[in-house]
């Protein structure tokens, strides 16, 4: 990231873009209902041959592979989300905190707050270490550096049914620690 580009402005910038990332999205969406509409409606008038528009659209598009995706996490208030009954505190020294290695989107909140780092890589992606850990993870107590402001998914998680964290959450058999680097992006 360049000096002379605040983080703050870049982040506002980035947020602008995930905006409109997401009104495009809808627009689509409304577009492809249209299209679908008109198309029907040709059909209908014998105007368009359906067989040979749908053999036309057999031939699939280019793929881009140069696009960065954002993704923006629900706009839930984390204050209000229940956590799950486990001994987390009891559980680290078995499961390592897997879940401190797992990816997802950021809400408007936790971007809001200005308190959880996001990725550059991934825009608003929890920010992970080298490691592949939150930043936010002590690397030495395995605790949350942030716990009073985590976000909602942290808040939310039950590991007890995820084969990525626990192969057996009765018997305290955890899931290798590659169950978690293969699944992510």
């Amino acid at each position: 990231m360049s000096d002379d580009v605040p983080r703050e402005d870049l982040e506002h910038g980035l947020r602008f873009a995930a905006d409109t990332a997401m009104q495009l999205s809808h627009d689509t969406s409304r577009i492809e209902t249209l299209l679908r509409a008109v198309v029907q409606m040709l059909v209908e008038a014998r105007e368009l041959d359906l067989d040979r528009f749908e053999r036309n659209l057999q031939t699939p598009p280019a793929k881009r592979t140069d696009l960065v995706t954002i993704q923006l996490g629900k706009p839930i208030d984390r204050d209000s989300v229940q956590s799950p009954e486990i001994d987390c505190a009891a559980l680290m020294p078995l499961c390592g905190a897997r879940c401190c290695m797992l990816t997802f989107a950021l809400s408007p909140q936790d971007l809001e707050d200005n308190r959880i780092a996001w990725s550059y890589r991934a825009p608003y992606q929890i920010a992970q270490g080298e490691d592949h850990r939150c930043v936010h993870q002590d690397r030495e107590t395995g605790g949350c550096t942030v716990y009073e402001h985590r976000p909602a998914v942290c808040r939310s998680f039950d590991c007890r049914d995820d084969k990525r964290i626990w192969e057996d959450f009765e018997n305290r058999i955890p899931a290798p620690l590659d169950a978690v680097l293969a699944l992510r992006p």
